[in-house]
């Protein structure tokens, strides 16, 4: 298993592992998609080059051509201009220009802000979720920052004892979209 940069061609293997959060955060906005648009949306986005290095990391765990895991990031200073992205492809996919998939913040400035890891579900119990989480010193170096910074949903016990366990600690409780989580950081 190699842990890497993600391509465009694994764009497609992540979005349906990015799903399943997106999912449980119950977001307003993401009610009003479908779920082609929803995907064509993410795919669009994530294809980007801020997504694609510019701005933000996406990081994969892969077994030959099969994305086992993904870890996607940004410096929190970046996370404005990276919302934006998504509403570059709104006329193209007929969404209506007033809907924000991401409007609460949710990281400070100065760290880099793990917004989601996801492991495929066949996958799962096989220490890929650690694997990538002990990537973060070097793609923290590469952001030239070293702290941390993540939210974990006050209902995933499970993912906030992951976190624990790799040196995250709970810093502060922050509200995203009606729901409760810990922000936690790991100085690296």
């Amino acid at each position: 298993m190699q842990i890497q940069p993600a391509t465009k061609k694994d764009v497609p293997q992540i979005v349906n592992l990015i799903k399943v959060i997106l999912d449980k955060m119950e977001l307003p906005a993401l009610h009003e998609l479908s779920n082609a648009q929803l995907t064509q949306l993410f795919e669009k986005t994530f294809s980007s080059p801020e997504y694609q290095g510019q701005l933000a990391n996406l990081i994969v765990a892969k077994e030959a051509d099969k994305v086992l895991g993904v870890m996607f990031g940004y410096l929190g200073k970046n996370e404005a201009a990276l919302f934006k992205v998504f509403a570059r492809y709104y006329p193209e996919l007929h969404i209506p220009t007033d809907i924000s998939i991401f409007s609460d913040p949710e990281a400070d400035p100065e760290e880099w802000y793990l917004n989601a890891l996801s492991v495929a579900e066949s996958s799962r119990g096989q220490g890929i979720g650690t694997k990538l989480l002990q990537y973060l010193p070097t793609v923290a170096a590469q952001n030239q920052t070293q702290e941390v910074g993540l939210l974990v949903d006050f209902e995933n016990p499970q993912a906030a004892k992951l976190y624990e366990r790799v040196g995250f600690k709970s810093e502060r409780v922050q509200i995203v979209a009606g729901h409760h989580y810990h922000h936690l950081k790991l100085r690296v």
